[in-house]
């Protein structure tokens, strides 16, 4: 809705309005803007706002309302009697800080609007210029105001359209959230209110002005009214909501005094108020506790006017009940004070034990849409009257659950078992009384439920109506943050491609099973490998190659047994090849049967968008124990009898030791390798790392090369893993430490403080003289532990989690700093995260190298990028190999990065050469 006499506007006032939430955490953006606006609906429904004259109420809700959905223009509109007319109550304008008043809008000039208008609570036009029931204001006003999205909520009173409260975004499209909507709406609800209290303020007014519209005031009010003599305070007639609420008969109250009655549960504000009265002063808004003849104590707003009945002064006392509404109001702040600081499982479990507490319901629960075709709901919090509660799954069909995730807050106050006979636990569970509310996520899509239950009828609903609609807000916000963390970490441990786990959680799994003993008797490894895919790559496109892949996936999951046999995990090792790990077998010969099974499966032919593609498959089989105990050996087995078998053109084959050429060269190579630590034969390279936004070098990473005597510079590929076989390497970590801080302190006393960046291997964090060891060497050195950082892969805490963890806090409190190297080429769990003292995240360079060419290399970097983020992480990628990647690493938020394109590996003289040379330029700038 727009005033058409409003002058235009050259620039979006919602850039400059909108409100930026900063140090969220975890806490996603969709928390945030729900908080602020229960704290808004709050703050106007404590500060007695709505008991004011309506020219002060609607300049504050406009007020309220663009500030919290951070908009321009907010307006309160009036419709006529005969639903022909709006009326402009009061439009706010933000950039001015200005109001305006008395536009009309004619239903002939805007005929569908009017009509959306009639049978819609909200107009959500994300695109007002196209959207039917908005798109015949674009020539008058959306173009020349520049107005680009509305949300228009109707004022519902009395069953029928009073009036419409309108939010306009001015220079920008908005897609209104589904809490963006519901906000609207309590704004609508709130102006409701308005006009109710503008009513009765309107009734009380008119008392004086004739004694007939008096009479039929003071007889039809909803409100208690009274009249007393002052003099002596004895009551001379009261009204029928007297009668009905208060439990008296007027007969049983006429010529005595309230006081006489016990009324009042103080006497003393009784008396202060007819002194008060009898001085010549008006009360107005009075808050007191009147009790009724039943004995119950109930909370009333009382009002009072002097006036001459028979030349006698009087007292009228007007009485508003308004104990349900501060009880309403009270149990809001409370369940919001109760569940503020909790976020996932807590947040959900609080928040169902206070609702059932405050509503006095038997059960509450909150659930979430579940099954491949959403046709459940599995609990997630269940809170009886007697506590906790485990929990269930149920099917939507024929339940209420799937009335209130299609038609949204439902509220059933009694026989809700008749009325969904379908539903039989309701009648098990003599369940009377249902009140629910749908759970959504930013989209609009119905992510799960929250419900009261009660095994009695529910006089009055609307307070739980009321409770349920506010917390649905922040339950919705917390389950759909609560989806995203499990999608992190899915795409953590799974391909996300095909949705079978990677490599990683694979080789997790399998040494996990060997280590419980669940791979029984044998085990089997069978790792597939396709043959002629790069030609459906290159010739048909990656489309129709993800296709393929997919396909197979599928067919191996559905092959995944060989009758009542076996079972196996099946994984996307990456690229074109599979695996998967088979346990319990009885005998080596399943394996092959299992093998032989695949082959089928995978070279059967397939149809892809009408094309028919064939693909042939090699397969290797390595088995447990005969081969290999653990993931590590039995990839390496596997991988060699899946190339023998791909050289014989056998389609499967098992592993040989004879088809392993490759194993005395590296029996030869790790004896010497322990002689190359003693012998000194090692060497420390240090490869720059750069802070991206400014371009200053932050430090090095010590990386380890091995100059051998015979075979000369042996790549780090070969003997590192050689050294983590071995106890090797921990005399190579220590030796690479040690000259790495000694080349530190020599850099300090040049008066260039940089940081060296240090591997440290999963055998160091198992040992409990770690934290000692690197406190020797920086006490030896003389070095600043706020200089070393010490980087762990993510597989190096899976052993023992507790134990890594305990051994990283005693090195972080010497004040030195912990990075995760290589993260998401391994396991992860977010709960281990945030138990680490970590100071940084490095992302893998498999990922960073592709990610301007592969979309799934993109989003794991961005995915990993607001992780650490929202952890509170410095985040630093490795494997910058040109200046676009650099540049978008930047756009993202990284601050630290090393790579090819910066600076390759460097020995000590270099990289002291290259830190002068960074000064040099530094100065020069």
């Amino acid at each position: 809705m727009i005033d058409p006499s409003h002058p235009q506007h050259e620039q979006s006032p919602d850039l400059l309005l909108a409100a930026v939430p900063g140090g969220l955490g975890l806490e996603t953006e969709v928390a945030a803007r729900v908080r602020s606006q229960q704290e808004a609906l709050l703050e106007i429904m404590q500060g007695q706002v709505l008991a004011k004259d309506l020219s002060q109420v609607f300049p504050l809700l406009t007020e309220v309302a663009a500030r919290t959905l951070s908009v321009a223009r907010v307006s309160v509109w009036h419709l006529s009697e005969d639903k022909q007319v709006l009326e402009l109550c009061d439009l706010y304008d933000g950039i001015g800080g200005s109001h305006a008043d008395g536009t009309q809008l004619s239903a002939i000039r805007y005929p569908a609007y009017f009509d959306a208008l009639m049978s819609q609570r909200v107009i959500s036009a994300s695109d007002a210029q196209r959207n039917p029931a908005t798109r015949e204001f674009k020539d008058d006003y959306l173009v020349p105001l520049h107005i680009h999205s509305m949300l228009d909520a109707a004022i519902w009173y009395d069953g029928t359209t009073q009036g419409v409260v309108c939010v306009e975004s001015v220079g920008e499209r908005r897609e209104w959230t589904p809490d963006e909507q519901m906000f609207a709406g309590s704004i609508a609800d709130l102006v409701v209110l308005a006009l109710e209290n503008d009513r009765r303020r309107v009734a009380q007014n008119r008392l004086s002005d004739s004694e007939h519209r008096f009479s039929q005031v003071f007889r039809l009010s909803p409100d208690w009214m009274v009249i007393t003599r002052l003099s002596d305070g004895a009551v001379l007639e009261v009204n029928e909501s007297f009668e009905s609420q208060s439990g008296y008969r007027s007969d049983e109250v006429i010529g005595r005094t309230t006081r006489e009655l016990g009324l009042w549960v103080d006497v003393e504000q009784r008396e202060a108020l007819y002194r008060q009265v009898r001085e010549g002063n008006q009360l107005r808004g009075l808050e007191a506790e009147l009790r009724l003849k039943s004995g119950v104590i109930r909370t009333f707003q009382i009002s009072t006017e002097r006036i001459v009945i028979a030349g006698e002064p009087c007292l009228i006392s007007i009485n508003r009940d308004i104990t349900d509404s501060k009880r309403q109001q009270r149990l809001v702040f409370e369940i919001a004070q109760g569940v503020a600081a909790a976020t996932g499982e807590t947040f959900f479990r609080s928040l169902v034990e206070r609702l059932l507490q405050a509503l006095g319901a038997d059960l509450a629960f909150i659930g979430e849409v579940s099954g491949e075709d959403r046709e459940q709901i599995r609990t997630i919090a269940v809170q009886k009257r007697d506590g906790p509660a485990p929990a269930f799954a149920y099917d939507l069909d024929g339940s209420p659950c799937e009335t209130i995730l299609g038609q949204g807050v439902c509220a059933y106050p009694r026989d809700v078992a008749a009325l969904f006979p379908r539903d039989k636990a309701l009648a098990d569970k003599h369940i009377e009384g249902y009140v629910g509310a749908p759970l959504v996520d930013s989209s609009g899509c119905a992510l799960g439920l929250m419900a009261v239950l009660f095994t009695r009828p529910l006089e009055q609903s609307e307070l739980a109506v009321q409770l349920l609609r506010i917390f649905a807000i922040r339950a919705s916000a917390e389950l759909e943050r609560r989806r995203q963390l499990e999608e992190l970490e899915f795409r953590a441990t799974h391909d996300m491609l095909t949705r079978l786990m990677n490599r990683a959680t694979l080789e997790r799994g399998i040494d996990r099973s060997i280590a419980d003993g669940h791979a029984g008797g044998v085990g089997a490894l069978l790792m597939l490998d396709l043959d002629r895919f790069k030609e459906v790559n290159d010739t048909l496109g990656h489309a129709v190659g993800d296709s393929l892949l997919v396909r197979i996936a599928k067919r191996l999951v559905m092959e995944n047994s060989v009758g009542n046999v076996c079972t196996g995990d099946i994984a996307r090792l990456g690229g074109d090849e599979f695996a998967v790990w088979l346990t319990g077998i009885e005998a080596a010969h399943i394996a092959d049967l299992v093998a032989s099974r695949a082959l089928s499966a995978v070279t059967a032919p397939f149809d892809i968008d009408g094309i028919k593609l064939e693909v042939g498959v090699s397969i290797g089989i390595a088995l447990y124990p005969a081969h290999g105990g653990s993931a590590s050996e039995l990839m390496r087995c596997a991988d060699i009898a899946m190339y023998a078998a791909k050289r014989k053109g056998a389609g499967y084959a098992r592993y040989e030791a004879a088809q392993d050429s490759y194993s005395p060269k590296r029996l030869a190579l790790m004896g010497e390798l322990g002689d190359a630590v003693r012998a000194g034969q090692l060497e420390v390279n240090y490869q720059p790392r750069l802070t991206l936004a400014s371009g200053i070098t932050s430090g090095f990473e010590a990386l380890v090369r091995w100059r051998h005597p015979v075979r000369g510079l042996v790549p780090p590929g070969e003997f590192i893993p050689l050294a983590e076989m071995t106890d090797v390497i921990r005399p190579l970590t220590l030796a690479v430490l040690d000259e790495s801080l000694r080349q530190v302190a020599e850099w300090s006393r040049q008066e260039r403080r940089v940081t060296v960046a240090v591997n440290l291997s999963a055998r160091h964090l198992m040992d409990e003289s770690c934290p000692h060891q690197v406190r020797r060497l920086l006490e030896k050195h003389g070095v600043d532990p706020a200089l070393l950082e010490l980087e762990i892969t993510e597989s190096a805490i899976i052993v023992d989690p507790a134990r890594a963890i305990a051994t990283l806090k005693h090195i972080h409190d010497m004040g030195v700093k912990i990075a995760i190297d290589d993260f998401g080429t391994g396991y992860s769990s977010l709960s281990h995260l945030r138990r680490m003292p970590l100071h940084a995240l490095k992302i893998d360079v498999s990922f960073v190298t592709h990610m301007l060419q592969n979309e799934q290399d993109a989003v794991i970097v961005e995915s990993t990028i607001g992780l650490a983020h929202n952890l509170g992480l410095t985040v630093v990628a490795e494997g910058i190999e040109d200046e676009p990647t650099l540049k978008r690493l930047r756009e993202l938020g990284c601050e630290e990065g090393q790579g090819y394109f910066i600076a390759r590996p460097m020995n000590a003289a270099a990289a002291s050469d290259w830190l002068q040379a960074q000064a040099a330029i530094s100065n020069k700038t």
